[in-house]
């Protein structure tokens, strides 16, 4: 049986659940580099992981980790432009609140210093 790399993949996780889609539906699949990703400690991640499968079965392969479509959301999923805003106003304020004396006692020692 003659293999043929199928893609490649940005981690040995995403490579392995790809794998399990392919191997529920039959399809055999082996993953190329994990074990030297392993083996190379922090070397490890410029090894590229791929995914090979039998020649002929490419096509197959491929159809089935197509994503799958996803749903529109409804208004109450859709984020609020405004919490994002707000989020950021209430790290400014703590930062201001608890960094605040800090920075004063700071600036005062700094021109202490200087004048």
């Amino acid at each position: 049986m003659s293999l043929v790399p199928l893609l490649s993949c940005g981690s040995v996780e995403e490579a392995a659940t790809y794998k399990g889609v392919l191997d529920a539906h039959g399809v055999p699949c082996v993953i190329q580099g994990e074990h030297h990703r392993s083996l190379l400690g922090m070397l490890g991640p410029y090894v590229e992981v791929r995914l090979l499968v039998p020649e002929g079965q490419e096509g197959a392969a491929l159809r089935l980790l197509r994503p799958a479509p996803t749903p529109v959301p409804e208004d109450a999923d859709i984020p609020d432009p405004l919490h994002g805003r707000r989020r950021r106003r209430l790290a400014w304020a703590a930062l201001l609140v608890l960094g605040g004396p800090s920075l004063v006692a700071a600036l005062l020692a700094l021109a202490a210093r200087c004048g």
